[in-house]
């Protein structure tokens, strides 16, 4: 299995994503953290998936992007977080180590 390397991005690219009409999936992780490791191995799968279904992915890092974070109130990695029309929708994960079964069902529902 091969992990995901999420892209960095600065916020103004963030928000200018996840503002956009529509739906778009964040996800947001950190090199550090344990939990989003985990999950790495399968967050290519479910970017396919996102994309496939015709939505923007946008990767997001906690630590550059901790504005973004405190904004939409997302305290625990990893997290997907669903945006339409540029508001928060849901999100699944809360720092909890993601299932990711869990993970392919939320992304199959957005």
């Amino acid at each position: 299995m091969e992990f995901y390397e999420a892209q960095v991005h600065p916020d103004a690219y963030v928000n200018a994503q996840i503002k956009q009409p529509g739906k778009q999936v964040m996800f947001l992780t950190a090199d550090w953290c344990g939990d989003c490791k985990a999950i790495k191995p399968f967050v290519g799968d479910y970017k396919t998936a996102v994309e496939q279904k015709g939505l923007t992915w946008v990767d997001a890092d906690r630590d550059e992007n901790i504005e973004i974070a405190k904004t939409y109130g997302l305290r625990g990695i990893p997290a997907f977080v669903l945006f339409e029309d540029g508001e928060l929708v849901r999100h699944i994960g809360n720092g909890e180590r993601l299932n990711p079964k869990d993970v392919s069902e939320w992304i199959a529902a957005v």
